[in-house]
């Protein structure tokens, strides 16, 4: 057992210098620690003389490789747009296990940092994230910036499809839960339809589309030093985007005070009545959307209980002034 995880690390280690060599053939490799694994791709540290660099090697399976090239190019734009994305600067494929270099940027995942935080230091952390989500939502739209599942391009399609998952969505509550919430879900998505019939003006944007704590870096200061995770990227209303990461932030971070979500808010910039309740009632949509997708994985029946529990709140009142600015309630 030993010698076979000898041989593995060797193994890696090996695939390791390949990668660098192809992007720096000139390198000379000081060091390489294993940054992190999970199920479908292992990340590697790696310090570098000539050039002197950190970079981080990134291996993935072949079923991926569509991913991580828009990953890639995604990241290269935002670099290039001076926003704090990792430079990519090869991507290797192979019938098995690819990998892509990039450098290793600095800072802390913002979510472990949040454990530790001041509320002060968790107001600079939302306020920095809604400012560099509303640079990322002012940049042109290029080319591949597409969803692999779900492409939308443009205003129509995007309210088409909005429709269309509200309709999905609502089925599956129906045969999940209680009347009290199907009927709130029912008047939420009629609200958002009607919304998006009277209102066809919105900007239409690039996002992120999984921006939340776990893929952003902050440094010391509590700026934000890294944005990650793109394989989600596509076209879409900006609000909906907010609405989103308004999810993220009460099921990861169990947020439930006005003046962290305020911090965001303000750090995105001016948003008028109808764009909060657009954030509003897209945080619902896409609440109801995970519980669709996870109701039938028995593993997952524990994350089921708390999205009810957050739509029992809702029904409650105890998250409008998301939408309605106007009360502030206790932390969970």
């Amino acid at each position: 057992m030993v010698e076979s995880k000898l041989m593995e690390v060797n193994t890696y280690q090996e695939k390791v210098r390949g990668s660098i060599q192809s992007s720096f053939p000139k390198a000379d490799i000081s060091s390489i620690l294993k940054f992190s694994g999970g199920l479908t791709s292992s990340v590697y540290k790696v310090g570098i003389h000539n050039p002197d660099k950190i970079l981080a090697v990134k291996f993935f399976p072949k079923k991926l490789e569509s991913k991580v090239e828009k990953s890639m190019q995604i990241s290269n734009y935002l670099t290039e747009h001076n926003l704090p994305a990792p430079q990519s600067y090869g991507l290797i494929k192979d019938d098995i296990e690819g990998s892509v270099v990039m450098d290793c940027l600095p800072g802390q995942v913002a979510s472990k940092i949040w454990e530790t935080a001041s509320i002060e230091d968790q107001q600079i952390i939302l306020t920095n994230s809604g400012a560099v989500l509303k640079k990322i939502h002012d940049l042109k739209i290029p080319s591949f910036w597409n969803h692999q599942k779900h492409e939308v391009a443009s205003v129509k399609e995007w309210v088409n499809w909005t429709s269309l998952r509200t309709k999905k969505y609502l089925i599956a509550a129906e045969e999940n839960l209680d009347g009290e919430t199907v009927n709130f879900l029912k008047q939420a998505f009629q609200r958002l339809r009607n919304l998006y019939e009277s209102h066809q003006d919105l900007r239409f944007v690039p996002l992120h589309w999984d921006y939340h704590l776990w893929n952003i870096n902050v440094d010391e200061n509590f700026n934000i030093s890294g944005l990650f995770d793109f394989d989600n990227a596509m076209k879409g209303h900006n609000m909906a985007d907010l609405g989103q990461t308004v999810y993220w932030l009460i099921i990861q971070q169990k947020l439930l005070r006005k003046k962290l979500f305020k911090s965001f808010f303000t750090g995105y910039g001016t948003l008028s009545v109808l764009d909060r309740e657009f954030i509003y009632l897209h945080f619902i949509l896409f609440l109801a959307g995970v519980m669709r997708s996870v109701q039938l994985k028995d593993n997952l029946r524990w994350l089921n209980k708390i999205h009810i529990k957050v739509l029992k709140e809702c029904i409650q009142g105890e998250y409008s002034f998301i939408k309605d600015n106007d009360k502030e309630v206790s932390h969970l």
